[in-house]
């Protein structure tokens, strides 16, 4: 017997709204749980990014870098931002955070980083066999 479509994992999205920091450094994105298949990620910017030197934001749990660092410098409010993908496990829950690389002094911008997932953990849910059983 066929398992249902319905008790297989899914595709989905995890989003989180942050603010980019004004200096390099992290901002806590989205969290995933453990054994997540992150598929792609990347960053949409809800206000626009000063034009500074440069900018550019990475999206990673501390460990994997799922969207490379890249350029957001002067980017236009509704802009999306997905540069170069890397497909990964998350192995602990963790989060999935905006990591940015600052020369020049910018003024704080809204952000939303997001992330395509899959739970790739054993699916342990199966079809309700008991009434069948019964009616037949």
């Amino acid at each position: 017997m066929a398992k249902s479509q319905s008790l297989l994992s899914k595709a989905y999205m995890v989003e989180a709204t942050v603010e980019l920091p004004t200096a390099s450094g992290t901002v806590v994105g989205p969290t995933v749980g453990a054994g997540t298949l992150v598929l792609a990620a990347g960053v949409e910017c809800i206000d626009a990014v000063d034009d500074v030197t440069s900018y550019t934001v990475a999206v990673s749990d501390g460990t994997t870098s799922f969207m490379a660092a890249t350029s957001v410098d002067a980017a236009s409010a509704g802009t999306f931002v997905y540069g170069t993908q890397t497909q990964a496990v998350i192995a602990a829950e963790d989060t999935l955070d905006a990591v940015a690389a600052i020369s020049g002094s910018p003024a704080a911008a809204t952000a939303r980083v997001w992330a395509i997932v899959v739970d790739v953990n054993a699916a342990h849910r199966a079809a309700a066999e008991v009434d069948r059983d019964v009616l037949a």
